[in-house]
């Protein structure tokens, strides 16, 4: 039997500390791959989250997204679970289930955070802004709200509220 491979895509690689940043809900983002880069086929970036932060509950409608640890402590909601990880954790939402995520460690952590197919790559463009130096990303404000909101609606973001 013969397998036959036909490429998609010209293939892609960033080096390390390279890539689109966008400062979105007071994380700093580093787009790897995007709808751009691999013929549509996913979305990867970097995520650096300041202690206790990370998104509020959402569902994407359009994607499925992973999440790897890369370095301190993570809270990842994936439907009414919640799952603690650290480095080398790793955790995945299929599309249509509420999550997020919260870093709580006591510093700023990274976590390496994917969706297929792509397409938010361009949610964080809309909602978020380009980072414009090496410093944290601002705390959110009105007028991110206001963005944000409205990119949710093109690209299939619902938010969700818990009860606490």
């Amino acid at each position: 039997m013969t397998t036959t491979y036909t490429p998609t895509n010209t293939g892609h690689a960033v080096a390390a500390g390279e890539g689109e940043r966008i400062w979105i809900v007071g994380d700093t983002m580093t787009l790897k791959a995007t709808g751009e880069s691999t013929g549509a086929s996913l979305v990867l970036l970097e995520n650096l989250t300041a202690p206790g932060g990370g998104p509020p509950p959402h569902i994407h409608t359009r994607e499925d997204e992973f999440f790897y640890v890369l370095d301190g402590t993570f809270e990842l909601r994936i439907g009414d679970e919640l799952h603690a990880l650290g480095a080398g954790g790793f955790a995945y939402v299929p599309r249509g289930t509420v999550h997020n995520f919260r870093n709580t460690a006591d510093t700023p952590s990274r976590l390496l955070v994917g969706f297929t197919p792509a397409g938010m790559d361009r949610f964080f463009r809309d909602a978020g802004r380009p980072a414009t130096d090496d410093g944290p990303a601002p705390p959110v404000d009105e007028d991110e709200i206001a963005r944000t909101m409205a990119a949710a609606a093109r690209y299939g973001v619902e938010a969700v509220a818990f009860e606490n």
